[in-house]
């Protein structure tokens, strides 16, 4: 037997034993246990058979929650919550930690620290006076990115310590001044995905081996991007809890620490932005400075600040709280992978780290050695430990600088614009403008409906637009995300260098992505006209109606809603059809109206009222109406996990497009024309596109991506008569593997001469007599990240369906450098593909789930015609100069 594989074997029955011992402490709580807290707190190697970060070892999400389960009944000094569920159904628990007495009045500090963090009926003599008596509620979890393992195994840990110290100093000022508001995990999903994988293949080539799938359904790595937009049912579930505790600081562990660093920490790089409180601002230093301190006095070292990470874009679920006042940030662990130990060398550090000299932001370089798991949940229990110790000194500073920053906003938007925010009701797409109202109520924010009439502005705004006043606590949310983003730069502003290539995207403004239109109140609004608002707790759909008698019903193809609609109707058993002409619809004329029939008033109305589109009833279809049907669709899902296809699965599910995963096998198998009508290809590298995992890399069906076998399937989809969708750099990979009479004029440009890391900018339409264009309008915001620009080749047969501006610079929001690149560019296109089509977009029209105002450029394309216009495409001559 290889020495090797004793660990994994010790390690095995080590657990058979502690399931032995779980079921002993189930029982014993049966008989009373939870009722004598004197009792010893339980160790985690007794209940689990292992202590957390042991070599090999992880826990999963249920012995995790055992493990705190037993903790509860056998300590009075924490408490658990159920606060919701995840994706696939797992219950979402949160530990409440604190002493005794504490969490005999959790419900009195909830609530004291909700008035302290809305400056609720509060002046700041008697803020101090509550903040003197209140007690200080801290957020820290296990992460959320599953691949990064640590913070789960961490969370027992730290539990454990602050459960079992008798006669600690430390500790009993932290239970005494500190209600700890404790989640295992963020993603209980991720971390049974991660867990079984590594268990799998523990002890084989593979042990080490990237999981084939994301690990958290449609998201994966992204689920840290949805802090705002909260279209995930985790990111809802920690937003809910957040505003029902309003932690003053908010720390969340991860583990990508630059290397050869061993924890990345606070303060983070600039830029950040001016819509955070200064308290706010100021404590993200405090917090880093004491934690560098702390981790240096007990021996622990390599942490390193600012470097890579800087925390401009505000959908990070880890950082969206700084906008509702609270300290919200993260930490970076080193991490090798899963649970297996590695030795490093300083020879494999970076050349410039490895002279060990210490910097101002990284005091005491690691110095290499063995990095362990247990290594990094040390790492993360002393950091969290420092937290705790720093917010249990500081209790009243924190708590009356939560109560300091909403005053501060209160008073900062009474006295100067803007004033307010209005979503007005009259919109191109009504029911995204409703969702952007939801948006803001569900992140806290007090949105109002105007009752009658709302004049601002010298506007005036009809009965159901929604208004969200800047004079309240949490405005700074507002105004992050409403407004357009300028990224810093060196030139003061001449935009050709960047003070530091950002971290993510830089531009962001919804209105821009959501294709909704919000005003800016800059003139003081009147207490006349304030009476014309009501508070709401929900945001309702408008009120529809079906004008008209007839057997048929003609929607706006205008709205994002109406797709959904047409979709449920053909489910049905209806029909639908659009029309070539411009035709009268509920918004006013368009052309390209979307016609259903074959349903009844009755149905119909059901279905107007359920996604707020209305209807006008017809005798008979339009003389040149399409007919349309259900495309069969499917979405390649490679097993080189893409974010971008799990974004692009669950939009087409909201939408009742019920696309089907095709991977490589599916692909390479051919006949593709007898399952599907349509593919999209997300969001990737040529690289990964064709190649997918190394062989030896994964488990061999796992390796591989299309490679030659799986394009010439696709190569003979399209000549047969399918059409193919591609996205970003997908849409560039295709181009030469398509011999495609294409060019992408950015193929080989570096940084300094284009740049653009994720912005919006504009692009006008054009050809828009194509079904392709329908419901868009003529100018628009579209999410370039890191994606092509086109120019036609000669033998294109097709249509440019949108274009950079000519001679103007095409941002709207965000950061870009040297635009001369792109001015005139082409940002998508349709091609002709013997029989059938290609669509091209040089940027990503479904953007995290955020771009709605982009989504009709592949939703269109998502159907079958009876009679396609674009049947007879011939060549056509570039309006552009011809590319060499």
């Amino acid at each position: 037997m290889k020495s090797e594989l004793l660990p994994r074997i010790v390690s095995q029955a080590a657990t058979r034993i502690a399931r032995v011992s779980l079921l002993v402490l189930a029982l014993a709580g049966l008989r009373g246990f939870a009722q004598t807290p004197q009792m010893t707190v339980p160790t985690p190697v007794s209940v689990l058979g292992h202590n957390p970060g042991d070599d090999y070892y992880l826990a999963t999400y249920e012995e995790e929650i055992q493990y705190f389960h037993a903790l509860a009944a056998h300590s009075d000094r924490i408490r658990m919550f159920t606060v919701g569920k995840t994706t696939e159904g797992r219950n979402i628990e949160v530990a409440v930690i604190s002493s005794p007495a504490n969490l005999a009045q959790l419900d009195e500090w909830k609530a004291d620290t909700k008035r302290l963090s809305m400056a609720d009926g509060l002046d700041d003599a008697s803020a101090k006076a509550l903040a003197q008596k209140a007690r200080v509620i801290i957020h820290i979890d296990g992460g959320l990115h599953a691949n990064e393992v640590a913070g789960p195994q961490h969370s027992m840990v730290l539990a454990y310590k602050l459960l079992s110290a008798q006669n600690d100093p430390q500790v009993d000022r932290i239970l005494n001044n500190v209600v700890l508001l404790l989640y295992p995990t963020l993603n209980p999903d991720g971390q049974d995905m991660v867990v079984s994988w590594y268990r799998k293949n523990l002890g084989t080539q593979y042990e080490v081996s990237p999981m084939p799938w994301l690990f958290q359904d449609y998201v994966g790595h992204d689920n840290n991007r949805d802090g705002y937009m909260l279209n995930m049912k985790e990111s809802q579930v920690v937003a809910k809890t957040e505003l029902e505790y309003s932690p003053a600081i908010f720390y969340c562990q991860h583990q990508t620490a630059p290397f050869p660093a061993r924890i990345w920490i606070p303060p983070f790089s600039d830029p950040i932005s001016s819509n955070i409180s200064p308290y706010v601002r100021s404590w993200f230093n405090v917090v880093g400075t004491g934690m560098a301190a702390y981790l240096n006095e007990h021996q622990l070292p390599g942490a390193i600040s600012e470097s890579e990470f800087d925390n401009w874009y505000p959908g990070f679920v880890d950082y969206a709280g700084s906008f509702r006042n609270e300290i919200s940030f993260f930490t970076e662990t080193a991490l090798y992978r899963y649970a297996t130990p590695r030795f490093y060398t300083v020879d494999e550090f970076p050349k410039n780290m490895q002279d060990l000299k210490a910097l101002t932001m990284y005091t005491t370089p690691w110095q290499g050695g063995w990095w362990r798991l247990k290594d990094a949940v040390n790492y993360m229990v002393t950091a969290s430990m420092s937290v705790l110790d720093t917010s249990a000194r500081y209790r009243e500073t924190l708590l009356y600088n939560q109560y300091q920053s909403a005053r501060d906003n209160i008073r900062r938007y009474t006295q100067a614009p803007p004033y307010a925010y209005v979503i007005p009701s009259a919109q191109r797409d009504v029911p995204e403008a409703a969702q952007l109202a939801r948006i803001m109520l569900e992140n806290g924010l007090q949105v109002h409906g105007v009752t009658d009439s709302f004049t601002a502005n010298g506007r005036k705004y009809p009965s159901g637009s929604w208004v969200v006043l800047m004079n309240q606590p949490y405005s700074g949310l507002a105004k992050e995300l409403f407004e357009i983003q300028h990224y810093p730069d060196a030139m003061g502003g001449g935009g050709t260098k960047a003070i530091d290539l950002p971290y993510d995207v830089t531009g962001w403004t919804l209105p821009l992505q959501m294709g909704v239109q919000v005003d800016a109140i800059s003139d003081p609004i009147s207490a006349e006209e304030l009476g014309h608002l009501k508070q709401l707790t929900q945001i309702d759909l408008p009120a529809t109606k079906i004008d008209g008698v007839g057997t048929s019903f003609v929607l706006t193809h205008e709205a994002n809603a109406s797709f959904h609609l047409v979709n449920d109707v053909l489910v049905g058993g209806g029909s639908a059809a659009l029309d070539k002409d411009e035709f009268k619809t509920p918004n006013d004329s368009e052309t390209g109206a979307l016609v259903v029939s074959g349903v009844s008033h009755a149905t119909l109305a059901n279905l107007t009222a359920k996604y707020g589109v209305s209807a006008i009833s017809i005798d008979h279809a339009p003389v040149h109406a399409i007919a349309l049907h259900r495309a069969r669709v499917g979405l390649y899902r490679p097993w080189q996990p893409s974010i971008d296809e799990g974004w692009t699965r669950w939009i087409l599910e909201q939408y009742g497009f019920q696309p089907i995963s095709l991977y490589n096998a599916d692909i390479r198998a051919g006949s593709l024309s007898d399952r599907v009508d349509v593919i999209l290809l997300p969001d990737m590298r040529a690289a990964s596109l064709v190649n997918g995992f190394k062989p030896g890399v994964v488990p061999g069906e796992y390796a591989g991506g299309l490679d030659e076998e799986g394009l010439a399937s696709l190569r003979a989809f399209v000549r047969k008569g399918g059409t193919l969708v591609a996205f970003n750099q997908s849409a560039a990979a295709i181009i030469p593997l398509f011999s495609l009479p294409v060019k992408n004029v950015l193929d080989g440009v570096k940084s300094d001469r284009f740049f653009c890391s994720g912005a919006l900018l504009r692009v006008n339409t054009e050809s828009r007599d194509r079904p392709a264009l329908y419901g868009l309008p003529s100018e628009l915001a579209v999410m370039f990240e890191r994606g092509p620009a086109f120019d036609t080749l000669p033998g294109f047969k097709g249509a440019v369906l949108a274009r950079y501006p000519t001679e103007s610079n095409p941002l709207e929001s965000g950061l870009l450098l040297h635009p001369e690149a792109i001015e005139g560019k082409i940002a998508a296109l349709e091609l002709s593909y013997g029989e059938g089509r290609i669509f091209l977009y040089g940027f990503k029209p479904q953007w995290r789930a955020q771009s709605h105002g982009t989504y009709k450029f592949f939703f269109n394309a998502l159907y079958k015609f009876d009679d396609p216009p674009f049947a007879q495409d011939k060549p056509v001559q570039e309006k552009s100069k011809q590319a060499e």
